[in-house]
């Protein structure tokens, strides 16, 4: 579209209803995460880990609460990190943003589900997590020391604390959107921009505390005070990627209209392309920093991953994760067309479940396993179905353009 015609909102195109052959193929998704849950719950019982007990013994695991904690925190990174972006929307005052931010909304609303999902890993912290057995914290010097904060309660505590207050925002940003498009109210606009800031705090705070508790913790002798920024990376990512699958869905059934174009799909890839470079950079950070002080107390983390096969994960990840997305994305033609990045949103939903495999897998696993990838890939791809059937299901609810939002106008003139 040019830079002098404006784009026509038809509001008949903004009225979604879910497609059957959408809706079979995430319902399949879901079936696929079910069945392999369960392989992992009851197919394997309990497997050597590499944590030991007070008297030298290794300890046994469950891999199914490893492949649920992997593909729930995928689906809740993808949740909170919509929150963030929505917040970003409105402290900013943001208006290329308004056709396309009932997405990130909605995003937010599947908080509540995420906290059901990490239900399963509250009953799986003795598989999980060292420090949660009684007899570990009294007898490792560093783990109790750390017990004030790691412990089962403080642990569920917390993570209920974290998920209520996400779940409130989420509620708050997408109720008062959805009723401007009724009462058109200006103030609106204004009163979402004070709950942003507050959530932007919120978020860094929670988020961070969240990635130690869920995914550093599982090597309890190991911190890096990136970690927090390094786990929002990686989740943000994905979202951003995510919204640009969700959009070419609805394209391709005909939703949307002229309300979003290649201008708006071109900013959310000019995002994507900064975040990719931003993760690069923060990873590496933290593992330059590890590697050139050289403690054994921090090394330890890779050095887990770098034995027992787990070595060409670890020299593939910087690869497919920012090497390949970050060259792709640079074309400006690519981040302008939806049928090139929805191809790439894919590519990034695999190598954001990858790391995350990365992360969990070799904290209890000494020797890598194709069987575990395999059945934990399953497993995130159902709860991304959950995710995808869940997020579909409330945009048939209402309009996929918050109509009544006074920056629309001008976001229906963007252009670049």
């Amino acid at each position: 579209m040019s830079a002098t015609k404006a784009a026509k909102l038809d509001l008949n195109l903004l009225q979604f209803k879910l497609p059957a052959n959408l809706r079979n193929v995430l319902i399949a998704m879901i079936g696929v995460g079910i069945v392999s849950i369960l392989v992992s719950f009851l197919g394997f019982g309990h497997e050597t880990s590499r944590h030991m007990d007070a008297s030298g013994h290794q300890h046994h695991t469950n891999l199914g609460f490893h492949v649920l904690l992997v593909a729930t925190y995928f689906v809740l990174g993808l949740a909170i990190t919509g929150i963030f972006f929505t917040a970003i929307q409105h402290i900013t005052g943001s208006q290329w943003s308004v056709t396309v931010r009932r997405l990130f909304e909605t995003y937010g609303l599947f908080a509540p589900i995420a906290g059901l999902l990490l239900i399963g890993v509250f009953f799986g912290m003795h598989d999980l997590y060292e420090w949660a057995d009684a007899t570990v914290r009294e007898n490792d010097h560093l783990i109790h020391h750390k017990s004030g904060y790691l412990n089962p309660s403080f642990f569920v505590g917390r993570t209920i604390f974290f998920i209520a207050g996400w779940s409130l925002f989420a509620y708050i940003f997408h109720s008062k959107s959805v009723s401007q498009d009724k009462d058109k109210e200006v103030m609106t606009t204004k009163t979402l921009a004070k709950f942003a800031g507050g959530f932007i705090l919120f978020f860094a705070l929670s988020w961070s505390f969240s990635s130690f508790d869920l995914l550093m913790s599982l090597s309890p002798h190991w911190f890096s005070t990136m970690f927090g920024v390094y786990a929002f990376a990686g989740a943000f990512q994905t979202s951003l990627a995510s919204y640009l699958l969700v959009i070419y869905l609805l394209k391709k059934n005909g939703y949307y209209g002229e309300a979003v174009n290649d201008n708006h799909i071109h900013d959310i890839g000019k995002f994507l392309l900064g975040i990719t470079t931003f993760w690069a950079y923060v990873g590496f950070s933290q593992f330059m920093l590890i590697w050139y002080a050289n403690i054994p107390e921090e090394t330890f983390f890779y050095e887990m991953r770098m034995t027992g096969g787990w070595g060409y994960t670890t020299l593939a990840l910087p690869f497919i994760k920012f090497v390949i997305p970050f060259l792709l994305l640079l074309n400006r033609p690519n981040k302008r067309n939806i049928n090139f990045l929805w191809k790439m949103a894919l590519w990034i939903f695999f190598v954001q479940f990858f790391e995350l495999f990365w992360l969990v897998f070799p904290a209890s696993f000494e020797k890598i396993s194709l069987v575990h990838f395999v059945l934990a890939f399953g497993g995130t791809v159902g709860t991304i179905g959950l995710f995808g059937l869940f997020l579909f299901k409330k945009l048939e609810k209402h309009s996929l353009v918050p109509v009544g939002d006074p920056r629309l106008d001008e976001c229906l003139h963007h252009h670049q």
